[in-house]
């Protein structure tokens, strides 16, 4: 999901695709041709006569339509109360109008038709690494500098681009509603576009068991990945990996980017490993790989890789010492840059009986954070029930008989 500067961060995008398309090697460039994003009422005119004639492609965002798909998975956000339940987000479709500028006798906006419908083909999806060299490209220049606070290039799903058919009459009434002649053109959907708001929101306590079903599927096979009895996946557990034909050369477990070594004595249908707490906390993939060992003949190699197996490593945190400014608290794993973070403080009986706050997690390229602080101003006295949220995943209060009692802040 993004910030506020998503849709203009698409918009860029295109615009960056299309300069490269200019430069480009196919034959017959249009020299002195340029991508703006004007509106097509602002675009100069051509005029052999008097001056010289505007040569170019624009990229103008005509009409943004809700993705349906999108905002079907969205659960609701907010309680009976009017609490935030979780984040509020909004899934876009941006409709453009691509129009084409030049010497008609020369035949430039057919010539420049061409390129673009190449370079969006080539590019039809947004990639990671063409998104983050296109912020970067025009972050550096003064009218578009915020560009450089989009994240774009960190949505889970890609935008994808595709050409969308209009019909004459349609055409016919778009152009006079955007106060423009008629220019050469050709309309595509960018899909979809998620915007997320950055607010803090205030989970309900956990469900006291649960019940989790996983289907295996591929070679090696992996069926399950289970945790000590009566105990949740945190840093340091457990967990026992139960499938088949898991034993192999060069055997390794990997839980998202995390690499863990398999304990001694792994089966072909069973392995034990241990949690580190480099794997950060939220939903992650196990899969049990197999290597080729590293020689003379090259590097190690994967030659073979299970399916992935969910699992959701709960967060776990500790209140640590508390000044008349602040109140530490420790969290295990440590907060990995680009995380969500959220501390809930709550207390029966009393008014509020709740509060939230949205932590400030690392910026990519900074350490982990083990810690975090909270203000103590912003705290009033009592007895507070803490509770720390990461990603979707929250860590476990401890229950004394049928009430919560640890990790306690205790405010005098």
């Amino acid at each position: 999901m993004s910030n506020t500067l998503a849709v203009a961060a698409v918009t860029s995008t295109l615009r960056y695709v299309l300069e490269l398309a200019l430069g480009g090697s196919q034959p017959g460039p249009v020299g002195g041709a340029r991508v703006t994003t004007l509106h097509p009422a602002d675009i100069p005119a051509g005029d052999t006569g008097v001056g010289e004639i505007h040569k170019g492609i624009n990229v103008f965002l005509y009409q943004v339509t809700p993705n349906h798909a999108g905002n079907l998975t969205d659960l609701p956000t907010r309680r009976h109360d009017g609490s935030l339940a979780r984040r509020p987000m909004a899934a876009l479709d941006l409709h453009y109008l691509v129009s084409f500028h030049g010497d008609d006798a020369e035949l430039d906006p057919q010539r420049l038709l061409g390129r673009t419908v190449l370079a969006l083909a080539v590019n039809s999806v947004l990639t990671r690494d063409v998104v983050t060299l296109a912020l970067g490209e025009y972050a550096g220049e003064t009218s578009t500098a915020f560009l450089g606070h989009a994240d774009l290039a960190d949505q889970v799903e890609l935008v994808k681009l595709a050409p969308a058919t209009v019909s004459l009459e349609e055409l016919g009434r778009l152009w006079p509603a955007l106060g423009a002649g008629y220019r050469l053109g050709l309309t595509y959907v960018a899909t979809v576009v998620v915007l997320e708001a950055d607010v803090a929101a205030r989970t309900a306590l956990p469900v006291r068991s649960r019940t989790v079903g996983v289907a295996p599927v591929g070679r090696p096979q992996l069926d399950s990945a289970v945790p000590p009895a009566g105990t949740a996946i945190a840093t340091g557990t457990t967990l026992e990996l139960r499938g088949s034909g898991l034993r192999g050369p060069g055997l390794a477990v990997l839980a998202g980017s995390v690499e863990l070594a398999p304990a001694p004595g792994a089966r072909a249908d069973h392995l034990s490993v241990t949690l580190v707490d480099a794997v950060a906390a939220g939903v992650r993939g196990l899969q049990v790989i197999h290597r080729t060992p590293a020689g003379p003949g090259g590097p190690a190699r994967v030659v073979a890789r299970s399916n992935a197996v969910p699992i959701l490593v709960r967060p776990a945190v500790t209140v640590g010492p508390v000044t008349a400014d602040t109140v530490t608290l420790t969290v295990t794993p440590p907060l990995q840059p680009g995380q969500h973070a959220t501390v809930t403080l709550s207390r029966p009986d009393a008014v509020p009986a709740a509060l939230a706050f949205g932590l400030q997690t690392p910026a990519p390229g900074d350490p982990a954070a083990r810690t975090v602080l909270l203000d103590r101003s912003e705290i009033p006295d009592g007895t507070w029930l803490v509770r720390l949220s990461v990603d979707g995943a929250e860590s476990l209060p401890v229950r004394d008989g049928e009430s919560y009692t640890a990790p306690a802040l205790v405010l005098p």
